[in-house]
């Protein structure tokens, strides 16, 4: 079993590794419906091909928007934990930034919603 421990340089790395999944699914390629609607043509479905790549790429862009966030999340948990061990050693317990970070991310709320 490895041996894990939360530091703000492990929770900066894992913030760019969830960055980079942000960029991934915002960039997700929708085939574009116009083939699939022609051969549907006279069927209802064929009309509603375009409202459905249109949803895909709204939630793909919502997806990497809530990704974003939580790198940002990360970042900030790291950036105030480190500050205050500058300022103040041993001030907070890595148990401090573990929480942070499990906090943010319930606030955050469900991950497919465009938050409020």
């Amino acid at each position: 079993m490895a041996n894990f421990s939360v530091t703000p340089d492990s929770v900066r790395a894992g913030a760019g590794k969830i960055g980079t999944e942000s960029a991934l699914v915002s960039g997700l390629a929708v085939p574009d419906p116009a083939a699939a609607a022609a051969g549907l043509a006279g069927f209802v479905t064929a009309a509603q091909l375009s409202a459905a790549r249109d949803a895909v790429v709204s939630a793909l862009k919502v997806a990497g928007g809530r990704c974003e966030q939580m790198a940002l999340l990360f970042r900030n948990a790291a950036d105030a934990f480190a500050l205050a061990d500058l300022v103040t050693p041993g001030l907070l317990r890595p148990s401090w930034l573990s929480q942070q970070v499990g906090d943010g991310l319930t606030a955050m709320g469900e991950m497919n919603l465009t938050p409020s």
